[in-house]
């Protein structure tokens, strides 16, 4: 192996070593990948949502920055006429998150969608509730909002990033997650659908450096990945830059009535 071949691999390892999320934080990626948004705001409807709601919740908040943002843009104050919770199911962003949102007033739960654990609210308490990027249960959902509430949410399609698997191997570990079967299940969870959208783009990676980190920092979209298992097939992306791979991205409205 070439010198300069060698201190590309020692550089993917040490990359993969060291990446870990913290939060919900891609910084470390600033300049070395572009993704494209899709057609509508999520964040902009979100804030729509709240500007008139009462009592919320934040579904799988990450370490609650974007929750924050929302929060500081829309100029409320939480326990003046607002009040908001959220929940995390990553248990290392949990304390991230309580410690960027309770001087905002915001509570924090530990919550376990996948083991199957309620949400940790009433039946009929909320009249908001917003879920991005997080698995929810449509039934749970269904049941804590009261009346009139309203549920937000943006998910990444299960075939997203479909590139990865044919690289490195692998079946995509969500490829039920998608905008006809999320609607079924807000509909037969007792929920009327309002809007409902999806959304191919475009995510781009400087190098397979890039790759490499991302992968790290979102170790579900290839589960097992290893740099050494994978030294050919990150050779061959290297020499094709930019590296291209297909976001896939859905959002629903839905209200109890």
């Amino acid at each position: 192996m070439e010198a300069s071949t060698d201190a590309r691999v020692q550089a993917w390892r040490g990359a993969h070593a060291a990446a870990r999320m913290i939060g919900w934080d891609f910084s470390r990626l600033d300049g070395r990948l572009a993704a494209a948004e899709p057609d509508w705001d999520f964040d902009a409807e979100c804030r729509a949502a709240l500007a008139t709601a009462s009592r919320v919740a934040d579904l799988g908040t990450g370490g609650g920055e974007r929750l924050v943002s929302l929060l500081e843009a829309l100029g409320r104050s939480v326990n003046e006429g607002l009040e908001v919770d959220a929940t995390e199911g990553w248990a290392p962003n949990v304390a991230v998150a309580r410690r960027n949102l309770e001087p905002h007033g915001v509570g924090v739960h530990g919550h376990d969608v996948e083991a199957g654990e309620p949400l940790p609210f009433a039946e009929g308490s909320l009249d908001l509730v917003i879920a991005r990027h997080e698995e929810f249960d449509a039934r749970e959902v269904a049941r804590v909002l009261a009346p009139g509430g309203r549920f937000l949410t943006q998910q990444v399609d299960g075939r997203e990033a479909h590139e990865f698997r044919q690289w490195f191997g692998g079946e995509p570990p969500h490829a039920d997650v998608t905008l006809a079967n999320t609607q079924i299940a807000l509909q037969s969870a007792g929920l009327r659908v309002e809007a409902a959208d999806d959304w191919t783009g475009r995510m781009e990676f400087a190098d397979a450096l890039a790759v490499v980190e991302y992968l790290a920092l979102v170790p579900w979209d290839v589960p097992g990945f290893s740099v050494d298992d994978n030294i050919e097939q990150l050779q061959r992306l290297d020499g094709d830059r930019p590296i291209v791979v297909t976001q896939r991205r859905f959002r629903l409205m839905a209200v109890r009535d």
